[in-house]
């Protein structure tokens, strides 16, 4: 009897205890917070989140957008103990992130349980002001982002084609390839040397980004929710000792510099970095620009400056396998301005309408950064006549403004001429933002519209892509980390000035001897 009288009050109590919890977890939320689904206390809404994209098979920008339907096109909701709030239309975004209280970056868990420094990519406040100051200032000193940086582009590009010539076949997964010349872009800045593409510590290097790239989820949401880590263990585990281990690579870099360097005459962005810090220290001015942050904000600029653009050309590489006549016709177009016996430069880039409008299209429909970084509140703030409390996270739906219905005519068909006026002359829109916006858009944008701009030009010169014989129907259902990709495929490719030998009705196909012959000519 005195059990079932203890097991009775440890009920009651229990009961009693949930229902505080509830009572105060309402009494708590703002009350003019954007509208959007109803969560549980503690979890919030990530049960039914992890649910509804289980049942949907959507992707996380795709359900937002979806979301936005019902709620709005700003929206929010609880994750864990955090409020999230989605913005889903590009001029909401963009008064948003010009917003300085919608500017910090919510914290890095990984980093913090690593006890590193917040670097550039993931800091707020005055530590982001110092590292994004300093660091414009220094990539802009190696002539990043301008014209004379060209050079450095185009001879990765040749590197790149000459590598895929000397392989001797024409089937190619892409990924590796296209990921190496574009690390190597920020490799020249940031350490001085390019590496060889069969380099196994380049190799190292970028497998941990790009392992971690799938790793990290859609908008970085296993590196800003603390409830994640423990619903992830494993997986957050794989991030720390990735991250861990590309710390440990570049502060091993770091001090073989500091040995060796000429302050007198800095060779890239880690001799910059310690004279700026040498001068601070003789002036006894104290700064974020440290020893903590440099091997963080190094790790943050070789991130940013490989996956996004090395995506883009594999979706690029995609589209033009599916779509031969738009290729064709780019294909005409350099030929006609650049001809055959030279490579295409940025003083071509305002003849060539097409082929911009072309990148700007692939950069549109396949959104590589769907859902942006997560940007943090740092005060109470409003958006669109909502109150934001202080520690919300704010998601910018990218991917629902590259496909809204309200501004791009079919938004999910591949259509280049809606960046042309009727005249065929470049009209870019303001509605496309795939490198964010605001105060807190991607520093290397000038730089990856430059990689993007002559490594597709120079590839589109040389080669023609095509689908495989016998292989699967082309998809572009993208697979979705931290960015937005294609799945894996294989593409046929054609040395343009080997096959135009053979393409005697220059319609770009063979019968079955003029392939066989062309096949012995060329391997």
């Amino acid at each position: 009897m005195e059990s079932v009288i203890l097991g009775f009050e440890i009920q009651t109590i229990l009961l009693c205890v949930a229902g505080i919890a509830i009572v105060t977890w309402w009494l708590q939320k703002p009350k003019n917070l954007p509208p959007g689904p109803w969560g549980w206390p503690l979890v919030g809404y990530l049960p039914k989140l992890v649910v509804s994209l289980y049942r949907t098979g959507l992707h996380p920008h795709q359900l937002f957008a979806k979301m936005a339907t019902q709620y709005g096109p700003v929206f929010s909701m609880r994750i864990g103990g955090k409020v999230v709030v989605v913005l889903n239309k590009c001029h909401i975004i963009k008064q948003a992130f010009m917003n300085p209280r919608i500017s910090d970056r919510p914290v890095n868990q990984t980093l913090e349980d690593l006890g590193l420094g917040e670097g550039l990519g993931f800091s707020s406040g005055e530590v982001w002001k110092q590292q994004k100051r300093f660091t414009l200032t220094s990539l802009r000193s190696f002539g990043v982002g301008k014209r004379s940086f060209e050079v450095c582009i185009a001879e990765e590009a040749e590197y790149l084609t000459e590598e895929m010539t000397s392989l001797k076949h024409t089937l190619f997964d892409l990924s590796s390839l296209f990921t190496n010349a574009t690390s190597n872009i920020i490799c020249s800045v940031v350490f001085g040397k390019r590496y060889g593409y069969s380099d196994s510590k380049f190799k190292y290097l970028i497998n941990l980004f790009h392992e971690n790239g799938q790793l990290i989820g859609t908008g970085g949401v296993l590196l800003f929710f603390p409830i994640m880590k423990y619903l992830h263990i494993s997986k957050y585990q794989r991030i720390r000792s990735n991250i861990s281990n590309l710390i440990k690579f570049i502060n091993g870099f770091i001090k073989q510099r500091e040995s060796s360097r000429d302050p007198d005459n800095p060779n890239d962005y880690i001799d910059v970095y310690f004279n700026e810090m040498e001068s601070n220290q003789e002036v006894g001015r104290e700064s974020h620009v440290n020893i903590q942050n440099m091997p963080v904000t190094v790790m943050n600029l070789f991130g940013a400056g490989t996956e996004t653009s090395a995506t883009t050309l594999r979706w690029s590489v995609l589209y033009m396998m599916a779509y031969q006549d738009i290729q064709k016709r780019i294909q005409q177009e350099i030929d006609s301005v650049v001809g055959r016996h030279r490579l295409p430069r940025l003083s071509d880039k305002d003849k060539l309408p097409f082929t911009s409008a072309v990148l700007l299209e692939i950069q549109r429909i396949g959104s590589v950064a769907p859902l942006g970084i997560s940007h943090s509140c740092g005060d109470d703030t409003t958006i669109e006549g909502y109150d934001i409390p202080k520690g919300s996270v704010v998601v910018s739906n990218l991917w629902a403004v590259h496909h809204d219905p309200d501004t791009w005519k079919n938004p999910d068909e591949f259509n280049p001429d809606r960046f042309l006026d009727q005249n065929g002359y470049l009209r870019e829109r303001e509605e496309l933002i795939p490198f964010s916006t605001g105060r807190r858009i991607c520093i290397g944008e000038h730089l990856a519209k430059m990689e993007l701009y002559i490594f597709f030009t120079h590839l589109l010169h040389r080669f023609t892509f095509k689908k495989p014989d016998d292989s699967k129907p082309i998809s572009f259902k993208g697979v979705t980390g931290l960015l937005h990709s294609p799945g894996p495929f294989l593409t046929q490719v054609v040395d343009r000035d080997s096959f135009d030998r053979f393409d005697v009705r220059g319609d770009g196909s063979l019968n079955q001897s003029e392939t066989q012959c062309f096949h012995q000519w060329f391997n």
